[in-house]
């Protein structure tokens, strides 16, 4: 029977001494060695003839190896069933001492689930802001409309802000001759006033004319947030083909019927619009009060935290943060992502999405809110739709890496936030001091 003392390293970490008797070590050790005697090819031997002491010679390192790895797996896994440990990492392994006809003994550290009371949790209140719809925003939801299905024709004056322009850009490198592809291409659309060019580039197209050229150059310094071009001197060619303006649709039945087939008149679109921008209020004021719901629970609760996990959280966060910048052309070796400073930044978003993810896990676990294959299923389905793969593939890449536990996860939190927002409390929203100061002035 193994030897173990389970020791507080931290609230949320244990400390594990095991120590594995003479006679289980050497019990292993002859299994491994009967394992290694199956197939080993030593010369002047026929295979599974070759002697014990042989084989503990030639393989001694190997067999010395696979005992520890095996009797460490083993007794951790007994000590984590038998204390019901609940564990969040992976075990790190020290102090270990393995010698001959000797106990084998080690030590194991690793981040358990944190313990903590759960409080009452239904009827957190939350405030409930207004879902009006004004008319200003149906004008407004209207005009982009109007615009999206705006026709273009060609302009003979000069480009001014909302002209669409058809331009190719050449970009070089005064230094290397050398051309820069992130800034060149042909045939582009750009709608001026738009900030869809870098500002050196569109003020310079303001004021010309279809068929004009301009050749410019421009030094960018080395604090330049696209990587692209910092630090660099550049000559941009750039070469108008044609001035646009765009021609708006009348807003009439007709311009109802281009937007949807199934509208008669133009009341009935703005009847669809009136609607649509309802809905959506009521989706976000959702999610609004499930904000509210986790910073409640947030407030609630403090307990300490496994540091594995918030460090991996903050990982997580830092990669995708990282990742979506470089291709936006930042500059990612720039001082502000360097590792600590990033993780500086996002460590409170890491602990604040690890600490209620515990605290709503253990209300699903209470309400026994649980998850089945086929919600997983659907979520995997539908990324693979967002991704454009198949759902065998990805169901597969899943497993392989180990993320359908955390995929199940993900999904349970959201059903136990759904389950706090059906039994939340509407209470009055608390005015500011500010607001409260204005309404005193505006009474007297």
């Amino acid at each position: 029977m193994f030897k173990i003392t389970v020791e507080d390293a931290k609230p949320s970490k244990k400390k594990l001494h095991i120590e594995i008797p003479t006679e289980d070590v050497l019990k292993k050790e002859a299994e491994i060695v009967g394992n290694i005697r199956k197939t080993a090819n030593i010369k002047g031997f026929r295979k599974g003839k070759v002697p014990k002491d042989i084989i503990m010679k030639t393989y001694k390192k190997d067999i010395e190896e696979d005992t520890k790895r095996e009797l460490m797996n083993v007794a951790y896994e007994f000590a984590v069933s038998e204390y019901k440990l609940n564990p969040v990492s992976n075990p790190v392994f020290t102090s270990v001492l393995y010698e001959e006809n000797k106990p084998f003994s080690f030590d194991a550290s690793v981040d358990v689930k944190p313990q903590f009371e759960l409080k009452e949790y239904k009827h957190i209140p939350v405030t409930k802001e207004s879902l009006k719809v004004t008319q200003d925003e149906i004008e407004k939801a209207i005009k982009q409309l109007q615009e999206a299905f705006s026709s273009l024709e060609d302009k003979n004056g000069v480009v001014e802000d909302e002209d669409i322009v058809v331009l190719s850009i050449n970009s070089i490198n005064k230094k290397t001759n050398n051309p820069i592809k992130e800034f060149s291409g042909e045939n582009l659309y750009v709608e001026m006033g738009k900030k869809q060019l870098i500002e050196e580039i569109e003020k310079e197209i303001y004021g010309t004319k279809a068929g004009d050229e301009k050749i410019f150059d421009v030094k960018f310094n080395n604090d330049y947030p696209l990587r692209f071009i910092k630090g660099k001197d550049i000559t941009f060619d750039v070469k108008i083909k044609s001035v646009k303006r765009k021609v708006p649709p009348e807003l009439n039945d007709e311009f109802a019927q281009k937007v949807n087939k199934e509208f008669k008149t133009f009341d009935d679109l703005k009847k669809d619009v009136e609607t649509k921008l309802l809905e959506n209020k009521k989706n976000l004021e959702i999610n609004r009060q499930k904000d509210e719901i986790v910073k409640y629970l947030l407030n609630e609760y403090d307990f300490e935290l496994p540091e594995s996990l918030v460090n991996q959280e903050a990982n997580n966060i830092m990669v995708e943060y990282v990742k979506n910048m470089y291709y936006a052309g930042a500059d990612v070796n720039a001082e502000e992502y360097k590792p600590a400073n990033l993780r500086k930044r996002f460590l409170p978003e890491a602990t604040k999405r690890v600490k209620s993810t515990f605290i709503l896990l253990a209300i699903g676990d209470k309400e026994k809110i649980d998850v089945s294959s086929d919600e997983i299923k659907k979520a995997i389905s539908d990324e693979a739709v967002a991704r454009k793969t198949s759902f065998e593939n990805l169901y597969k890449e899943y497993e392989e890496k180990n993320l359908l536990p955390i995929i199940e996860m993900d999904i349970l939190g959201d059903k136990v936030l759904d389950f706090l927002y059906e039994n939340r409390s509407i209470v009055e929203k608390k005015e500011t001091d500010e607001a409260s100061n204005e309404k005193q002035k505006e009474e007297k």
